[in-house]
């Protein structure tokens, strides 16, 4: 599996980017179990030419984050051009371009998913990108297309290989099904057959049995999204490690790059997706919703999941 001149192991299972999840604390520990590649939350390369402070905490990079993705945001190829002529970017690897996101507050200015219903500005993105990335692959991530009635991912896809991306994500869905729905494998298989580049596919993959799915429809590789939250050993094999073990290491990391009370409060939702489902914690979920210091957290977590340790 290459992306470029870029190689990885086999299978390819990256962990998709998570706006609000996929900060580098959580992405450092989907590496530690195995994830081929992580990305970063979504960029704004408007924001990062304007020097918008936001973007300096999206761009960290964990230690074992190589080789390193970003990815941008925008809908004009003058400011993917600027933004990649930052030395903020010069460390990654690769440079992703977010043609995928559904969120209206996005995609009413042009941005992420709509852009699928303007396909040649999409491509001169990607054209910028390709000119300014100093021989980096470029990759592309896009929906189906933006309604049931306007699904063009493989015509998409086909122009976005012309414009020299190296590798192509799909997410089985459109812009107007958001994540509701069930994702559409059988046309994700369809781009995977129509272009010569990797498509990596994703939507719904949840264990290992989705990653030989996909393979078998033909994608190049999977990234898995929501399917990792709360679960970021879903990369390895098998849970090698108790629930509380994996929480504690998540949350000492979050501590290395944020300070407490940020990590502490980021760790919440973070916890809600860890313990959701596992049996006797209701208390322990009411309960870390209202704690502010680590030492407290790790105190609770001990006690509502001593069993598991």
């Amino acid at each position: 599996m290459k992306i470029g001149n870029i190689s990885f192991a086999e299978p390819f299972v990256s962990l998709a980017p998570l706006a609000g999840y996929g900060d580098v604390a959580f992405r450092r520990i989907c590496r530690d179990y195995g994830a081929s590649l992580t990305v970063t939350e979504m960029v704004s390369v408007k924001g990062l030419v304007y020097g918008n402070e936001k973007t300096e905490c999206l761009l960290r990079l964990a230690p074992n984050e190589t080789p390193s993705c970003v990815q941008l945001f925008g809908s004009e190829p003058e400011y993917f051009r600027k933004a990649l002529a930052l030395p903020e970017l010069n460390k990654f690897d690769i440079i992703d371009v977010n043609m995928g996101c559904p969120v209206p507050k996005v995609t009413k200015c042009g941005e992420g998913s709509a852009l699928m219903r303007e396909s040649e500005r999409a491509a001169e993105i990607v054209a910028a990108c390709v000119e300014s990335a100093d021989g980096r692959p470029v990759t592309v991530k896009h929906r189906l297309g933006y309604s049931a009635n306007y699904i063009n991912a493989v015509r998409f896809a086909e122009k976005m290989q012309e414009a020299g991306a190296a590798a192509i994500t799909v997410h089985g869905r459109t812009t107007e099904q958001g994540y509701s729905g069930v994702a559409d494998w059988e046309k994700i298989s369809e781009v995977a057959r129509a272009v010569t580049v990797p498509v990596i596919g994703n939507g719904d993959v949840a264990d290992f049995k989705g990653v030989e799915f996909a393979l078998k429809a033909g994608c190049s590789g999977v990234a898995i999204g929501r399917g990792a939250l709360g679960k970021p050993h879903v990369f390895a094999e098998e849970k090698r490690e108790p629930l509380l073990n994996i929480i504690l290491k998540h949350l000492s990391y979050s501590l290395e790059y944020f300070p407490e009370a940020v990590a502490v409060r980021t760790m919440r939702k973070h916890l809600c997706k860890y313990l959701a489902g596992v049996r006797g914690t209701k208390e322990l979920r009411m309960q870390v919703n209202s704690i502010s210091s680590a030492e407290t957290l790790v105190r609770a977590l001990k006690e509502g999941l001593g069993e598991q340790c």
